[in-house]
Order: structure tokens, then C-alpha cells, then sequence
């Protein structure tokens, strides 16, 4: 089954249906809990275990009763998962030190919608499918691969429905009001940095996944690296105001 980006974004939409009350203003935008959905929407069981020593791995679902073999604790270790469980990467429940809390949080959030969406897609699938693809579980793992194979596609697939279940098209267009964020190459300027944090803290992901979503939604303008340009690079050279904007410096005294 492979699905185009409007078929994920409906999928997303009626995922929701009963389970949450879509916000109708930008104050009532809030964090989707992800956790709750999963654990009550989708009866999933949440545990946290170690899945690999390099760290890679960061989140396995399953779909039926399974072993899984693990290579964790410098040895290769086969444990067994019940159906539809999804086990998360132990180093994710709590920050290792202060000052990571907000992105290890992001990193567990989108994890587990990761693991959701593929429970959805899988559970979209007719039986026989199922039958025929015989999954027992899946494995995210930390990689970037060019999108040839079957596997390949469920995991872009399961990207993108995260991302919808994490930031919808309704909360994005409620926190940006009628403004598009621009995007110069890899770099924003201060106003546009700032309301993009906020928009991160607002829904409780990282400014990667944000910045990929309003690209992908055609929400932020993008601009030629070299035509970046910051309102608000205001520097202070004696008693001089030097202001950078759009076809270099202009100088006030």
C-alpha cells in the first residue's frame, strides 16, 4: 500500500475522530498526547528496554506475539513481545543530563507516533495482505536510505503519518495565523527563528521535524541561500547603527 501525501493526511485526520477535540483557536493549540493515544486509541502496551548498545535503534512494534532478536549488553539476546506492543529505546524515558529534557522528550514523541503509524498502516492493510507480507514486527532504525524497497516506503510512510499525528495541518494553520515562515537555503532569520521555537515548544517537537512539515505543506516559503537577509541584525559600531537587509548594508548616522 503506498499512499500519497493527501491520503496520509486524511488518515491522520480521522485517527483523531473521538478522541480529541480539534482546537478553534491558536490559544487552544496543545501537545497531541501521543502516549495516551496510543496506549487508548490504539490499545497499545508502552514498555522501555534497552534495544541496542549503539543507540541506533530506537523504537520495534509488533503485530502479532513474537521473539526479537536483540544485540544489546555486548551480546545477542532473543526476548519475547506480545502483540502489538512498542518497545522504546530505554535512553529515551529521561534525559541523560540538564539541558536535553526538551530534545530527548521530541526524540520519545516521535518515536512512539513513528510506531503508531505504522500500527495504523498495518492495520489498514486487508487481511490477506497481512497475510502475504507475514510482518511480524517493525524496527525503526536511525538511517537515511534512498526509497527503492518495499521496507523503504513503509518506513517514509510512517515518517510522515507521524509527523500529521504530531503537528496537524489544523494546529499549524492556527499558530501561523496567515504568516509563512522563510527559509533562505538552511537558515531563518531571528523573527522567523523565533516564532518557529515557539511553534516547537507549542507542540512539543523538534525544529527539524517542524521545519520538514511546513516544507512539506507548503507552509514556509522557500528562498535562495543567497538572498537571506534579518530584520533584526542590528549591530552597534560606535556611534554609528549599521543595518543588514536586502542588497547588503545601509549605513544611518
Amino acid at each position: 500500500m503506498r499512499l500519497s501525501y493527501k491520503d496520509i493526511e486524511n488518515i491522520a485526520v480521522k485517527s483523531f475522530a473521538g478522541f480529541m477535540t480539534m482546537p478553534v483557536s491558536e490559544k487552544d493549540v496543545r501537545h497531541i498526547q501521543i502516549e495516551t493515544y496510543a496506549t487508548h486509541r490504539l490499545r497499545l502496551r508502552i514498555e522501555y528496554t534497552r534495544l541496542s548498545d549503539d543507540g541506533i535503534t530506537l523504537g520495534i512494534t509488533t503485530y502479532t506475539d513474537t521473539e526479537i532478536e536483540l544485540r544489546r549488553y555486548l551480546r545477542k539476546e532473543i526476548i519475547q513481545v506480545s502483540k502489538d506492543t512498542a518497545l522504546i529505546d530505554e535512553r529515551l524515558a529521561k534525559p541523560k543530563m540538564w539541558g536535553e529534557h526538551d530534545r530527548e522528550l521530541n526524540r520519545r514523541r516521535f518515536t512512539i507516533a513513528h510506531e503508531c503509524a505504522h500500527q495504523i498502516l498495518y492495520r489498514m492493510e486487508p487481511d490477506e495482505r497481512r497475510a502475504e507480507l507475514d510482518l511480524r514486527y517493525s524496527s525503526r532504525v536511525m538511517s537515511l536510505r534512498e526509497l527503492k524497497s518495499l521496507d523503504d516506503w513503509r518506513e517514509w510512510q510512517a515518517n510522515a503519518l507521524a509527523a500529521a499525528l504530531l503537528m496537524p495541518r489544523k494546529h499549524l494553520d492556527l499558530l501561523l495565523g496567515n504568516r509563512k515562515l522563510l527559509i533562505f537555503g538552511k537558515r531563518m532569520n531571528k523573527p522567523d527563528k523565533l516564532f518557529l521555537m515557539n511553534m516547537c515548544n507549542r507542540l512539543g517537537v523538534s525544529p527539524t521535524a517542524l521545519t520538514l512539515r511546513l516544507k512539506q505543506l507548503g507552509l514556509a516559503v522557500m528562498l535562495p541561500a543567497d538572498a537571506f537577509f534579518d530584520p533584526a541584525d542590528i549591530e552597534c559600531d560606535s556611534d554609528e547603527f549599521s543595518i543588514r537587509g536586502i542588497g547588503g548594508m545601509a549605513h544611518a548616522g
